[in-house]
């Protein structure tokens, strides 16, 4: 067994978008977000080989409840759930598009040049920025791999995550950490999973991305 965004993050350190990055962080934002570090070519445990919860950290403390405990934890704020919240909350009542309203609908919308679901898409993209940047600050890595759903509307969300990074990144090299889309897709966790086994128990190094 493996948590889904470290076998991604294997995945695509492995084969994919971050081939021959031995410091790289897998993000995938979906339903939820899910983080998977490596750093100097090893997936990062922490305590009893305890999978760490970045998409936990708090953003904003004045924010929304989270099921962890948290307020305005990056989760609760830029997954796809926090998007459709936000919009059925802003949107007067008389916005047409509300009926069975999915993240994967708003960013449609979006690319329609519908304006509501433009200003849901703009503040997605602001925090998930803000995680991003708290990534970078603290681990300064080589390379961001974005997955998940939501980011097969990544063309939505990329330039003004980069210009949320470049401002909120002063103290580290912000500019030599790339942000990419995975190249493997919705594949990435299943690819990485195959992966496991060889690195958790078949070499010495131990989860080694190799």
């Amino acid at each position: 067994m493996e948590n889904d965004a470290d076998a991604a993050a294997l995945g695509e350190a492995g084969w994919g978008s971050g081939k021959n990055k031995s410091r790289l962080i897998y993000v995938t934002v979906g339903t939820g977000i899910g983080v998977g570090v490596i750093l100097d070519g090893r997936i990062y445990r922490g305590v009893d080989q305890a999978h760490p919860e970045i998409g936990h950290h708090v953003i904003d403390a004045s924010g929304p409840l989270c099921v962890c405990g948290f307020r305005g934890c990056w989760e609760s704020l830029a997954a796809g759930p926090a998007m459709v919240s936000w919009l059925e909350t802003n949107a007067p009542s008389d916005y047409p598009h509300r009926a069975g309203l999915t993240a994967k609908r708003i960013c449609d919308l979006a690319g329609d040049g519908d304006e509501w679901a433009q200003r849901s898409v703009q503040r997605e993209a602001d925090y998930l920025g803000l995680g991003l940047a708290n990534l970078v600050t603290i681990f300064v890595p080589d390379v961001i791999v974005m997955g998940g759903s939501l980011m097969k509307s990544a063309t939505l969300f990329l330039e003004r995550i980069r210009t949320v990074i470049a401002g909120s990144c002063r103290f580290v090299p912000y500019d030599k950490t790339d942000l990419v889309v995975a190249s493997l897709g919705e594949d990435s966790n299943l690819i990485g999973a195959a992966r496991v086994w060889y690195h958790r128990f078949g070499s010495a190094g131990g989860d080694r991305v190799t």
